[in-house]
């Protein structure tokens, strides 16, 4: 009960509810300002009532033009929410004129709250002065001595009184403020599609890093353990694979820092990828020669001219032929693997065929979804999986002859 009665003395948004109420009687005094001349004007006789109604309508006209101006209902959402404690959501920053208008109504209606609320201030205030006053000064309509002893607590009462009022009714703007200001069902539609577009848009990216992880530090992983592994069977016996392992496990290492210090670059500051040159199908036989180098015989059969791939595609490429090799090497361990290369007028097929080896594990996981994720943003086929020779996947990727790098 206590806290009913002195919370609103206590608590700030009392006095901020109290001064966005006062904002909408400052408003008001233009307007009011206007009125006023217009009707000295026609008392005086120097404007007749026909050239008074045309200039009323006209201060309406404009009245209601500054309401509906962009950006008014911007001010507003900030005041509401700054001094009504407001829970306003987020507007498009374009309003359309649906919502010009319900900002039109909340202007209207903090004006006349204002308007009210200073009235009340300029009666109640001096009047609770005279109630203060009036045991030791006459005052008019009031007892004055003993007789008005119980004048100062109603004195008091008063602007207290009013400063619940103005809780009140700050409160009732508050909870109405998001009706009129917030954003009407087409624009939860708008913000919502367009929030989804940006999530889709951040997860396609998240996506794309998370291939770029996989496929390149994942291959360089792996080309590293199978190395590592076969070192260690012969290291007493056969020196000289030892030494050729180690420098393979050291090109795989600067290789997977190269990838991952792009990735990292461009999940920390957004860098441009064209600032690190990305692996493409002039790099394949790098990439063959290190797979050799791991221990697994290796044969490649290229027809057609790769320089001739568009760079995204022969990126894609280059990515979907490394994720094949890593797979066979994780999946099947050191056993023969043959790649093929074909480039076309309109396109360029890939092809990657091991058997299955002792223990193998048969199935797609990241790195098959990895590359179906590839070749379906460009729009190509991918076949992945067991077949009479063993385990083959083969790629189609386009590349229509208007297509950019």
């Amino acid at each position: 009960m206590r806290h009913l009665l002195l919370g609103p003395l206590t608590e700030g948004s009392t006095y901020r509810r109290f001064v966005h109420l006062l904002l909408g009687a400052v408003v008001l005094l233009p307007y009011l300002g206007v009125g006023t001349l217009i009707v000295i004007s026609v008392r005086d006789g120097g404007l007749d009532p026909l050239g008074a109604g045309l200039l009323g309508a006209i201060a309406v006209v404009v009245g209601i033009g500054v309401a509906l101006v962009p950006g008014v209902r911007a001010l507003e959402i900030a005041a509401a929410r700054t001094l009504l404690d407001a829970s306003v959501p987020e507007v498009p920053d374009r309003d359309s004129w649906a919502a010009r208008g319900r900002a039109t109504a909340w202007l209207a209606l903090s004006v006349a709250a204002g308007a009210i609320t200073a009235l009340l201030a300029l009666i109640v205030l001096p009047v609770a002065v005279g109630f203060v006053l009036a045991p030791w000064r006459p005052q008019t309509g009031l007892p004055t001595g003993l007789a008005a002893a119980w004048a100062p607590a109603v004195g008091l009462a008063l602007p207290v009184v009013l400063l619940h009022a103005v809780a009140a009714a700050g409160g009732v703007l508050g909870r109405v403020a998001p009706r009129l200001l917030g954003p009407s069902t087409s624009e939860r539609l708008v913000a919502e599609l367009a929030r989804a577009r940006r999530d889709a848009r951040e997860l396609g990216h998240r996506t794309r890093l998370a291939r770029e992880l996989h496929d390149s530090v994942g291959h360089a992983l792996t080309v590293t353990t199978l190395q590592a592994g076969a070192a260690a069977r012969v290291l007493d016996s056969d020196p000289a694979f030892v030494a050729r392992a180690l420098e393979a496990i050291a090109d795989a290492g600067r290789t997977a820092l190269e990838e991952l210090d792009h990735v990292l670059g461009l999940l920390r500051d957004g860098e441009s990828a064209d600032r690190f040159p990305q692996p493409d199908l002039g790099d394949l036989d790098a990439l063959l020669d290190g797979a050799r180098h791991a221990g697994v015989p290796v044969t490649a059969e290229v027809a057609g001219d790769p320089a001739t791939v568009p760079a995204a595609v022969s990126r894609e490429a280059y990515r979907i032929l490394q994720e094949g090799l890593t797979n066979a090497l994780r999946h099947a361990g050191p056993v023969p693997v043959a790649v093929r290369v074909r480039t076309r007028t309109d396109g360029v097929e890939l092809e990657v065929v091991n058997p299955v080896g002792h223990g193998a594990r048969v199935g797609g996981g990241r790195g098959i979804t990895g590359m179906r994720e590839r070749v379906a943003v460009l729009g190509g086929q991918l076949d992945a999986g067991p077949d009479a020779d063993g385990w083959r996947v083969r790629a189609r990727l386009p590349f229509p002859a208007r297509m950019g790098a």
